[in-house]
């Protein structure tokens, strides 16, 4: 969400205290404090559509900017990249299990042919 810039800022005190104001003349008019509390709520209310809108439009605005912006072709490539390095290390690491597994069943025979010797030997 962009930082509210200090015009809306003003702008939005500015109208709450004219809510509250009105709210404020037409209870004293009437003599009732059911249009306070009225003008109270609705003043609410609209802070909180006001607040709701600029965070589902900001949303909206990000998200339409990641999807047909740079920024999201950045990071696809990068994924790609990543992806890349992720295949390169597997092939790397069976191509060195296989080395490993070669030297043990070399090692086995060489085992088993120290064994025939000492056998031999007894």
């Amino acid at each position: 969400m962009k930082p509210r810039v200090s015009t809306e800022t003003a702008l939005i005190f500015v109208i709450a205290v004219a809510v509250v104001v009105t709210g404020a003349v037409q209870a004293s008019t009437n003599g009732s404090g059911k249009v306070v509390l009225l003008a109270f709520v609705a003043g609410v209310a609209g802070l909180g559509l006001l607040a709701w809108a600029r965070a589902f439009g900001s949303r909206t605005s990000a998200k339409a900017e990641l999807t047909s912006g740079e920024q999201y072709r950045r990071l696809a490539d990068e994924y790609r990249r990543l992806a890349d390095m992720a295949i390169t290390a597997q092939e790397h690491t069976d191509l060195k299990l296989g080395e490993v597994s070669v030297q043990i069943d070399h090692m086995r025979e060489q085992m088993q042919s120290l064994q025939k010797i000492l056998e031999e030997v007894e």
